[in-house]
């Protein structure tokens, strides 16, 4: 036992304050009592003294502390697996691995009741959830889930001064769960080790299906969400072969549009020829690569199948779903360009729906020639737009450029972007492109070896503004009338730009500097378009925060180009996070509108459904962003199609006919999919708290280990009493003030 102070306003502040109220109450007393007889005066000095005696001990805050010593006995938890992989047969003697589990426990049982006397004892059933029983039963296992990181999740939320000190865990190991359930067993095993509690594993399973059957599981499949009308379609994969080394599989695509209900039993159109493999192990991940052409416009559901084997596990892991949207027309773009900043991200303009873009790199040889351009590209109709970037004339042979000439009068898009060696600089002013470009190229602009004529470039930075006719035209609306001008001056300058020395009769500025330097250039010719644009660093507006501003203008100058102004996105669109998902997943999805002219539709009112497999029709409920809006949709339970459709109001008028997506949420048996054992992560979990790994068939032999071991642990509980909140404190002190007044009153003082 001792004593234990707590000062109120710490050792040396309480100290210093009650030996100044003690100093001063002396001072005080003895100078209002000098007239007292000595008797009456040292009572009433002394009654004060014991006042603030009293008070400063409080202040102290005192307490008795002691130390109680208890014994209690440990406490052991048996967790057992019981979800639907413990129903593969690989155990011994062909036995499944809930009736090995049951076996080694049966087989261990005198041990486990004598250790039952030592310890309290208690039995946890797991698979997505924990169920506490007397003794684990027989019968199939049906948990959809492996959640190992789960159930001790649950082991580890028990609380402290229940004394949990073993766990033995009997499972496969393999770690089969998703949402909310999909725990990482390894993060929890740091706070089990800090908690001193131990787990002992026992695997279940074999790692290979070999001798047990085999499974195939489609692990991958892979098209491009969109593709253009008689352009080739490459579907990609991975199947993981398990126990089927040495047999030829077969690998089939198929597909049919959207909308269109299969006939039980009925099959989908075959896309390409069969793909045949033939694995060699017996664990094997093989790829795989399908092709087709796509023949007509319009969404289409594709299937990717492996031919199940009559001696499978299950067959609804061999094949699956996804979409893809064949485009009409579009615009086919061809791109040349060396390799510099620019040409990187300008090349994202791919991802349009509308647009397909085709990059030949062109590399300066030693001897200052470029590598080869093919004449196809210049096939009349091969392309709607070129785009020239920062390479000179002599890249092309002069018959290229004749026919890039023609096919410009005839109708297609010309764009030619600023650089050291573009327009003049570059020796177009002498080639065939000087004709169909709207801006004047004097053959003297030819650089002459390295030197480069500064009057030709302005290499300080220059603000890109609209000017007057080209604030509303298409190429330059990055926002709606009222914001276009304001979202210009919010992107980064050009960090050097072409100077062109004139321009051609009819041709308009479409964007210049503050100080009216022409930047962008437009002109009607014959039957196309054609752009000079002086700038070749608008990389900066993507990396500088304005990715979808960059993307936006180079996508319109595209569209102009190829006359498709009228055009432009679709005034509702809609983007899916993906098209196949595992029921329960969210699904999350971005989908905005735009006005007649083009603009943003930033106060546009969304509608957003999904149509379920079963009929239903369940509201999402959209979220506000930038220039965007969002929603998540997780109640995908059920296998099978989903559509989703978004409709968009502004001022109360419905804009154009909405926006439709299909996914799919996959029937897979998550258990049964890749149905092996997983003895690393056991080991990894008895590791991480000083367990032991332990054989079956070795497992009664370690029950009758733990019987040795001391279950009973010794605590020691540390008692604290205060003493200075005693309610008979407060009766001192009222007797002592009382007993003051009282003396104070008899000798005339009050």
């Amino acid at each position: 036992m001792s004593w234990r102070w707590e000062p109120i306003w710490g050792t040396w502040p309480t100290l210093l304050i009650g030996l100044g109220l003690g100093w001063l109450l002396w001072r005080t007393t003895r100078a209002a009592t000098a007239h007292l007889a000595p008797g009456p005066r040292s009572w009433l000095l002394g009654l004060r003294l014991a006042s603030w005696l009293l008070l400063w001990g409080l202040a102290c805050r005192p307490a008795i502390e002691w130390k109680q010593e208890s014994s209690e006995r440990g406490r052991l938890l048996l967790l057992t697996d019981r979800s639907r992989s413990m129903e593969v047969a690989d155990g011994p003697q062909g036995l499944t691995r809930r009736d090995w589990l049951l076996r080694v426990l049966e087989e261990s049982r005198k041990e486990l009741d004598q250790l039952r006397e030592q310890v309290d004892f208690t039995a946890w059933e797991f698979d997505e959830a924990i169920t506490e029983v007397a003794w684990p039963q027989g019968g199939p296992p049906v948990g959809p889930q492996t959640a190992v990181g789960d159930a001790l999740e649950q082991v580890a939320r028990r609380p402290t001064d229940r004394g949990l000190t073993r766990v033995l865990l009997l499972s496969d190991g393999a770690q089969r769960a998703i949402p909310p359930h999909d725990i990482d067993p390894r993060t929890v095993t740091e706070r089990l080790a800090d908690r001193n509690i131990v787990v002992d594993t026992v695997c279940l399973g074999s790692t290979s299906l070999e001798g047990t059957g085999c499974d195939l599981v489609l692990e991958e499949f892979e098209v491009s969400p969109t593709v253009f009308v008689k352009n080739t379609v490459i579907a990609s994969g991975k199947v993981r072969v398990l126990g089927a080394a040495g047999r030829e599989l077969t690998v089939r695509l198929s597909g049919e549009p959207t909308g269109i209900e299969l006939p039980a039993g009925g099959a989908q159109k075959p896309l390409g020829a069969p793909l045949k493999l033939k694995p060699t192990r017996g664990d094997e991940l093989l790829p795989i690569e399908v092709s087709f052409v796509a023949e007509q416009p319009g969404e289409f559901r594709l299937k990717l199948e492996v031919e199940p084997l009559p001696d499978e596990a299950t067959n609804r892991n061999n094949s699956l779903t996804t979409y893809l949207n064949v485009l009409k027309g579009g615009i086919s773009v061809a791109y040349f360009d060396i390799e510099r900043a620019e040409q990187k991200l300008l090349r994202r303009i791919d991802d349009s729906p509308h647009i397909r873009l085709d990059f030949k790199p062109l590399r300066q040889l030693p001897d200052g020639r470029y590598s080869a351009v093919e004449p196809t590209w210049f096939e009349p109709g091969k392309y709607d737009v070129y785009i020239v970037g920062g390479v000179a004339a002599r890249a092309f042979d002069t018959g290229s450029l004749q026919r890039l000439a023609l096919a410009v009068e005839q109708g297609a898009g010309l764009l030619m972007t600023g650089g050291t060696l573009a327009f003049g600089p570059g020796g177009y002013g002498a080639s065939p492109l000087a004709a169909v470009l709207p801006v004047e190229m004097p053959r003297s602009e030819t650089v002459q070896g390295s030197r480069v004529d500064p009057a030709l470039y302005a290499n300080e930075p220059q603000e890109m503004v609209p000017s007057a006719r080209g604030l509303q035209h298409f190429v330059m609306r990055l926002e709606q009338p009222a914001k276009n001008l304001e979202a210009w001056h919010s992107l980064p300058p050009l960090r050097g730009v072409n100077r062109f020395a004139a321009l051609k009769p009819g041709a308009m500025v479409l964007a210049e500097s503050p100080g009216e330097m022409p930047l962008l250039v437009a002109q009607e010719v014959g039957r196309g378009r054609s752009l000079a644009f002086a700038g070749y660093t608008t990389y900066t507006w993507a990396l500088s925060g304005y990715p979808e501003q960059h993307q936006r203008f180079w996508e319109q100058a595209v569209l102009w180009l190829a006359h498709k102004d009228t055009q432009g996105d679709e005034p509702v669109w809609l983007k899916l996070e993906g098209r196949r998902f595992r029921p329960g997943q969210p699904v999350r999805m971005t989908f905005g509108a735009r006005n007649p002219d083009g603009s943003l539709a930033d106060n546009a009112v969304f509608e957003v459904a999904v149509s379920t497999p079963d009929g239903q029709s369940l509201a999402v409920s959209p979220v506000a962003g930038s220039g965007d809006a969002s929603g998540v949709f997780d109640r995908g339970n059920t296998a099978g199609e989903y559509t989703v459709r978004v409709n968009a109001k502004v001022n109360g008028q419905v804009l154009g006919l909405g926006s439709t997506a299909r996914f799919s949420v996959i029937d897979r048996d998550l258990e049964l999919t890749n149905a092996v054992a997983d003895p690393g992560l056991l080991a990894e979990i008895a590791r991480a708290t000083a367990g032991t790994v332990v054989r079956p068939e070795d497992f009664a032999a370690h029950v009758a280990q733990l019987k040795q071991a001391s279950w009973t642990m010794e605590r020691e509980k540390v008692i604290t009493a205060a003493v200075w909140d005693r309610g008979w404190w407060l009766l001192l002190a009222t007797l002592l003030l009382g007993a003051e007044w009282w003396l104070r009153k008899r000798i005339g003082l009050v």
